[in-house]
């Protein structure tokens, strides 16, 4: 943590460019350098408050700080530094331009499997670096995969680590969190959840069956509903979308998508899989998956309806959408606006 100084004094403030999970994030650019970084802002409870389930606690931030800031990696967003002060907390971190994956995917001009497989190696050489550090990042997305450059796929970066945590072995995480789509079956089984690192593999398997097919492997309205889809990890590849993609890439989902997390590949497990060691081939562009993945962006990017809160049926963390997070959203953008016009 800088100390000593304020951070407007080190950082000049520019305008808003995201919100999300209960932070604002702001261009901030260094008085010294000019060099531009993106500052994450987060509201930070006083000691000892009690919170509720829309609510980030002090611990979840400074969990989130500790492993950000022993991260380095060409496939993970980097943090600089943080400041603490007026009850916020405010992360300076790599400044991402590029936007976010499937963006770029839908935006360039020809996409073919040897694209996937680039994109897929970049995401699991990340995974397998945080594992190797005893990290489990529990909510791996395409909205968390970003480029570093506009339309650059060879350069991805995981970003979002409000749900990283370490782990201390087998079946030590116990939280039900993440998001509907990309959740492991194990972390909503119903009872109560331990679960590893395997997690994560799954949410992969997930977004490799995306980036090939175009459409989740998972889909319902109704977030009970979907939930049950996934602990009977029922799916195929009977859309004609998956003539035109290869039988190894369709192997290795299936044995990504396993839903007992013992029998899932391992990490090295998949690095070895013959269609990651494929030479750059499959280089016929996959028009059909890029069709799909634009009648399907809402299935893709949409929160399935949750079911009420006396359903038998776990639930996942409600701190990641609804009228709530919005409402804290709203509220430290106010915050900042007025600390920034008492600025002046």
């Amino acid at each position: 943590m800088r100390t000593g100084v304020n951070i407007r004094d080190v950082y000049k403030m520019g305008k808003t460019i995201g919100t999300g999970g209960f932070s604002v994030v702001k261009l901030a650019t260094d008085r010294a350098t000019g060099e531009q970084w993106a500052c994450k802002i987060m509201s930070l409870p006083p000691p000892g408050k009690q919170y509720n389930e829309n609510e980030s606690s002090r611990a979840d931030i400074f969990k989130e700080i500790d492993i950000l800031l022993s991260l380095e990696h060409d496939n993970i967003v980097l943090m600089k530094e943080y400041f603490e002060e007026n009850n916020k907390v405010y992360l300076i971190m790599e400044m991402l331009s590029g936007g976010e994956l499937l963006d770029a995917v839908l935006d360039t001009g020809h996409y073919s499997e040897a694209d996937a497989r680039s994109c897929f190696l970049q995401i699991i050489r990340a995974i397998q670096y945080l594992h190797s550090r005893g990290i489990v990042h529990r909510d791996l997305k395409l909205e968390n995969l970003l480029l570093v450059k506009k339309k650059d796929i060879s350069h991805i970066k995981i970003a979002d680590f409000g749900l990283a945590r370490r782990y201390a072995g087998p079946g030590a995480l116990t939280t039900i969190c993440g998001t509907p789509q990309y959740v492991a079956p194990e972390i909503i089984k119903g009872g109560p959840a331990r679960y590893g690192p395997e997690c994560d593999l799954w949410s992969a398997g997930i977004i490799l069956f995306i980036l090939l097919g175009g459409y989740p492997p998972f889909y319902d309205e109704s977030e009970p509903r979907l939930f049950e889809k996934i602990r009977k990890g029922s799916f195929d590849f009977k859309d004609d979308v998956w003539t035109a993609v290869s039988a190894d890439a369709k192997d290795l989902i299936s044995k990504l998508l396993v839903v007992d997390p013992r029998s899932r590949l391992t990490i090295n497990e998949v690095l070895a899989h013959p269609w990651c060691k494929t030479p750059a081939g499959g280089k016929r562009e996959l028009l059909k998956t890029t069709t799909r993945m634009r009648t399907s962006k809402i299935q893709l990017t949409a929160l399935p309806e949750a079911a009420s809160p006396n359903a038998s049926v776990p639930l996942i963390d409600a701190a990641k959408s609804g009228a709530a997070l919005d409402l804290e959203e709203q509220k430290l953008a106010e915050e900042l606006a007025a600390e920034a016009a008492a600025a002046k």
